[in-house]
């Protein structure tokens, strides 16, 4: 047998079958072309991070809001409708109104959002439907950490160190310098008005600490107000941590800051070890704290000298002048003004004495305070009047912080010297261009609504009528 014409023959009808084959397949089974990539998120500059979060997670889109802006940034797929986007970008507004600290997770037929609310920063993203949330919630929650670590450094590089620094500065930038040298969680508070406040903290420190207010009694309140003259441990060195909160098993040490006319201010820190430093390190610490003193000092005399013409002093607040500057100070499109006064104020005063109706006042500024966000503006305007501004609000939202603050006046069980006295406010409600088209009429709108209020019967908030 010729084995070379058989193998010959084998690879001919190889060959044969499978053009064959192909031929069939391509007839009776078409080739099934493989599917179109989702169009990717187009990439946006400002800032860069949200592509990287949508690409990471496959996600739909990607918004970040801030507060002091108003606007809404993003990455989206050109898939998502206009409808959901319109309702997210809603959502986060509604979420700057309200209180921080915040994550919900909404399912729509589109996917799965989850919003989150941190200080000044909302975000969202919108993911498939049925894909797990818990990643993208960790990235969103880095990114909130990233833009605050961000801040702090832009803070901290506005000025160089020495003459013309700011307060904020100088406690940012020792803050991180004993981050660097104790690797530890570092805040620094000073006093101010209303008490021993966060002003600055170091990269890894919680970013909730900004602006906290020391309760009286507490490690830094007594070591700001010189009633601790040197290094101490303490659990809840803030005073602000619920009983059963488990960092209370986390120690910290406060120390006070000193300056040529006494202690103005404490660092706190938290170790790895929960123990104090030593040896060299605790040499560099002390080195930190010296170099410090002055600056804050200084710092903070300038910061008394601008302040004292813009600033109530009964009550720490803004006053009708520095409301007016900050009204004129941001660039924007729009805002709200929120207006209103204490109910029968004078009722208060003639019966329990002026030091009662100072102290009422005071109560009220500490809940502004607690209750309106960075970048709003609150002031003492008049006597008993008030005034807060919401650059960037839409008049829902200025209503919605005018009920919560109404509420929590109404609700604050304040009493002088063991005798109970209900308070209670008027509001009136302002907002531009929705109710006047000129910014420079928020005042007299949000005053005409506040009377409105007091003869419709007080304790209530009105809106101001369109011009």
């Amino acid at each position: 047998m010729d084995w070379t014409l058989v193998l010959v023959g084998l690879a001919l009808g190889a060959v044969v079958g499978w053009v064959i084959a192909r031929l069939f397949t391509e007839k009776v089974m078409p080739p099934v072309a493989p599917p179109a990539p989702r169009p990717q998120p187009p990439v946006v500059s400002d800032p860069p991070e949200l592509a990287w979060i949508a690409r990471g997670n496959t996600a739909l889109g990607v918004w970040l809001r801030r507060s002091a802006r108003g606007n809404v940034v993003g990455v989206t797929d050109p898939a998502v409708p206009e409808a959901v986007k319109n309702a997210i970008a809603g959502r986060l507004a509604t979420m700057a109104a309200a209180s921080v600290g915040r994550t919900e997770v909404e399912r729509i037929e589109e996917g799965v959002i989850v919003y989150i609310a941190s200080d000044d920063v909302q975000l969202a993203i919108l993911l498939p439907p049925k894909q797990p949330f818990v990643q993208a919630q960790r990235d969103l929650e880095g990114f909130v950490g990233l833009l605050r670590t961000r801040e702090m450094l832009e803070l901290a590089s506005q000025k160089p160190a020495g003459s013309g620094e700011t307060v904020s500065s100088v406690a940012i930038r020792l803050a991180m310098e004993i981050e660097q040298i104790l690797d530890a969680e570092v805040a620094v508070a000073v006093r101010r008005p209303r008490g021993a406040q966060v002003i600055g903290a170091s990269v890894r420190a919680d970013p909730h600490l900004h602006r906290v207010i020391a309760v009286p009694g507490s490690a830094v309140d007594l070591a700001v107000n010189g009633e601790i003259n040197g290094m101490v441990m303490a659990y809840d060195p803030l005073g602000v941590l619920p009983p059963d909160r488990r960092l209370r098993e986390r120690r910290a040490f406060v120390t006070p800051i000193l300056s040529r006319g006494g202690q103005l201010g404490a660092v706190v820190v938290w170790p790895p070890s929960g123990l104090e430093p030593t040896g060299p390190a605790r040499v560099e610490l002390e080195q930190a704290l010296r170099r410090a003193g002055p600056r804050f000092e200084d710092a903070m005399q300038r910061l008394d000298l601008v302040e004292q013409a813009v600033r109530d002093p009964l009550t720490g607040l803004r006053n009708r002048r520095g409301m007016t500057e900050a009204m004129g100070a941001i660039e924007t499109e729009r805002g709200t003004l929120i207006c209103f006064d204490l109910d029968r104020f004078k009722s208060l005063n003639d019966t329990l004495g002026h030091p009662a109706g100072d102290a009422a006042l005071q109560t009220v500024a500490g809940i502004l305070e607690e209750l309106v966000r960075d970048g709003d503006t609150a002031a003492r305007v008049g006597g008993e009047e008030f005034a807060v501004w919401l650059p960037e609000a839409t008049l829902e939202e200025g209503l919605a912080v005018a009920e919560r603050i109404r509420f929590r006046i109404e609700t604050a069980q304040w009493e002088w010297q063991g005798r109970h006295w209900p308070m209670a406010a008027s509001f009136g409600v302002a907002s531009w261009p929705e109710t006047t088209r000129h910014r420079d009429n928020l005042l007299a709108q949000a005053d005409a609504a506040l009377y409105k209020a007091k003869e419709h019967g007080r304790n209530r908030v009105e809106k101001a009528v369109k011009a």
